[in-house]
């Protein structure tokens, strides 16, 4: 996977009580599972705000991916396929790109949510990933 932000995970492992999110994300290497929230106001805004890396950034605007709401359509996952699957079939976007795109998706998600919705979202996360 990919760097974790140590300041957000410290953040998300204040809601969770028996264990961390970096034990979460450890043993769901493979298949991490996390839901999108987002409200439409949210969904329409650009992807600048999940602060990518150039490489990141410039693949997703060069295949037309402008806001949030072009992102997560853009990786809706089917039922045979991840959302990291849907991304990694983007021309010139390798896995490491993949993983930080959905790392950053993630970390917005959280960050935007009240203490309230924190607590509950991190709740949510460790149901998902059993």
């Amino acid at each position: 996977m990919i760097e974790l932000n140590e300041k957000v995970t410290r953040e998300m492992n204040k809601y969770l009580d028996e264990t961390t999110i970096e034990e979460i994300l450890a043993r769901n290497k493979k298949m991490f599972h996390f839901q999108i929230m987002f409200n439409k106001q949210q969904m329409n805004q650009e992807i600048d705000v999940l602060d990518l890396s150039m490489r990141g950034y410039n693949c997703l605007k060069r295949h037309g991916f402008k806001t949030l709401r072009d992102l997560v359509n853009g990786v809706e996952t089917k039922d045979d396929a991840t959302s990291k699957k849907q991304l990694l079939r983007l021309r010139n976007l390798g896995r490491n790109t993949a993983e930080e795109i959905l790392m950053k998706l993630f970390y917005y998600q959280f960050q935007i949510l009240s203490d309230e919705g924190k607590r509950n979202y991190m709740q949510q996360i460790v149901e998902l990933n059993l």
